[in-house]
């Protein structure tokens, strides 16, 4: 494969990795408070 179809395929995948993180981070930042607070509670209960 040539290097520049290498080059290609890293950036489309690490854009798709770096959109999935963002979602992930706007999913944690717009989480109601109560569920965050119960899912804090039952790690605290595990342990």
């Amino acid at each position: 494969m040539p290097i520049d179809s290498v080059f290609v395929s890293v950036a489309v995948v690490s854009m798709f990795v770096v959109f999935a993180g963002v979602l992930f981070w706007g999913d944690l930042q717009t989480r109601p408070r109560h569920l965050v607070a119960k899912r804090g509670d039952s790690e605290r209960h595990r342990k």
